[in-house]
């Protein structure tokens, strides 16, 4: 019979994910490590927190760089 579920112990999977890194200036990178240490996260869980909150308010279709063209002009 196959093993199911998680019996090695280890942590539960949080769903397919993607990698999204970046350089940050040594201090700021610092002070990242202690304020996610100070949460009881991760960096990586900290950053995902709080980027997901941002993009939450972010609205894509706002953002376009494309802009309508106006019926006269394209003809």
């Amino acid at each position: 019979m196959a093993a199911t579920g998680n019996r090695g112990g280890g942590r539960r999977s949080k769903g397919e994910r993607r990698l999204v890194g970046t350089r940050m200036p040594v201090a700021d990178a610092d002070k990242l490590a202690a304020v996610a240490e100070a949460r009881g996260m991760t960096v990586s869980d900290y950053v995902a927190q709080l980027v997901t909150k941002h993009l939450s308010h972010v609205q894509l279709d706002k953002i376009s760089n494309q802009e309508a063209l106006p019926i006269p002009q394209a003809s």
